[in-house]
């Protein structure tokens, strides 16, 4: 993803903090270009005394805070009718969403802030969040401190790489996308042996 790399540089380089904020906004809300690649180069600009890394991690944060609770809402909004609407077609039902506010009730607090926390999962919990109708003010809450420190991290990482940051960008740019895939299709397991255990219940 090479005019990934490039394009982050040209935004960074030329327009600093702001394009740290508006990359990790759009990375928080869809994950066309991953925070990998972001929060590395702006930590070896700082390395280089070009930016500061405590500005980098607060910064970074914070567009990704912005950015996971505009996710939230998408799928607070448009998640739930949808799956109301059309979840059959998928073995998705009424009982499925109270299941899924069920558990965001009682697990979503240390759930956002682990999924924050950690590559591929944070790509995309905050949409379950939302459709679960996690409180809002916990899912601010947890959600940025999981962003500080998965930014925190990345951060140090390019600080400390310096020319390696990019090999480093590189080497886990993909993370994300593995891990959906597999969190798919747990999540699809899952709901069809639900469905067939129910059924068979019925009998």
């Amino acid at each position: 993803m090479a005019w990934g790399t490039d394009l982050i540089i040209d935004i960074i380089s030329e327009v600093g903090y702001p394009g740290v904020f508006l990359l990790m906004t759009v990375e928080g809300i869809f994950t066309p270009i991953p925070s990998e690649l972001i929060i590395p180069f702006a930590g070896y600009l700082a390395a280089q005394g070009d930016m500061s890394l405590p500005l980098v991690v607060i910064v970074g944060s914070l567009g990704a805070a912005v950015g996971n609770t505009v996710a939230y809402f998408i799928g607070y909004r448009v998640g739930r009718p949808l799956i109301e609407r059309y979840g059959r077609f998928l073995m998705l039902d009424e009982g499925d969403l109270r299941l899924a506010e069920r558990w965001f009730a009682r697990y979503g607090d240390i759930g956002v802030l682990l999924g924050h926390a950690v590559p591929g999962v944070r790509s995309f919990i905050s949409f379950p969040a939302g459709i679960g109708r996690m409180k809002l003010a916990n899912f601010v809450v947890f959600s940025t401190i999981g962003a500080l420190i998965w930014t925190s991290v990345l951060a140090v990482a390019g600080y400390l790489l310096l020319e390696e940051w990019r090999a480093f960008a590189d080497t886990t740019e993909n993370i994300d996308l593995y891990v959906v895939i597999v969190a798919l299709a747990i999540v699809v397991g899952c709901v069809y042996w639900r469905k067939v255990k129910a059924g068979r219940a019925g009998k």
